[in-house]
């Protein structure tokens, strides 16, 4: 699975997307659908710049109840994946992963959710 590509001269990472478990995580940051598919997001979208077309699109930026617990909004794990530092406890739309795939900033997972992060 190619989880980058180029921009300039350095390599931008992409999310992976998760075919399931399907589950209602809270609203998509779309606002037009239930986000039900788990996310990995890549920590240097946190660390460096959000890429402008998710950001336009507000991938994964809805409020998913898993990252929310009690009065803290920030229950986020990071999971090593090929080399890459990813966030858990991100989700979106079907829709909206189709879409982050098309636009190329997103990939589909090859194997299942981590069962460290269930």
């Amino acid at each position: 699975m190619e989880s980058g590509w180029r921009k300039m001269d350095h390599k931008i990472e992409r999310a992976v997307v998760y075919d399931g478990p399907e589950d209602t995580y809270g609203p998509c940051g779309c606002g037009m659908d239930m986000a039900i598919l788990p996310v990995l997001l890549p920590k240097i979208w946190f660390e460096d710049e959000f890429p402008i077309v998710a950001d336009d699109h507000e991938f994964c930026r809805g409020l998913d109840c898993r990252r929310v617990m009690g009065l803290s909004c920030n229950n986020i794990f990071e999971h090593e994946m090929g080399g890459v530092t990813y966030l858990a406890n991100f989700s979106c739309c079907r829709e909206c992963a189709d879409r982050a795939v098309d636009e190329g900033y997103a990939v589909w997972a090859e194997k299942g959710y981590p069962m460290v992060l269930r």
